[in-house]
């Protein structure tokens, strides 16, 4: 199970970390394209800890019922109505 969802947060790092470090070629950041992933780099890895964290949560809590909230956070985290009733639902499951 711990594997399951240190794959679906490796996955998920990765496809995130991607798009943010993507730069056309033909658009330069003020002159200097060598900088930019360097600058966006931090300010992703903080967006996808505050996404994933109800994941976080409940995997540091150690829940039994991780698996529901790992998918309810990564499939429809994106509409904040899901990432909030994931983050609710990491902070109440019961051993």
């Amino acid at each position: 199970m711990r594997r399951l969802l240190l794959s679906v947060i490796l996955v998920s790092a990765l496809l995130s970390l991607g798009g943010c470090v993507m730069v056309p070629h033909h658009e330069h950041w003020n002159g200097s394209f060598f900088a930019f992933p360097f600058f966006a780099f931090p300010f992703g890895l903080f967006g996808l800890a505050l996404y994933l964290l109800p994941t976080i949560v409940v995997v540091a809590r150690g829940k039994k019922d991780v698996l529901g909230v790992v998918l309810v956070n990564v499939l429809l985290g994106w509409t904040f109505i899901g990432w909030i009733v994931a983050l609710v639902w990491a902070f109440t499951i019961k051993d």
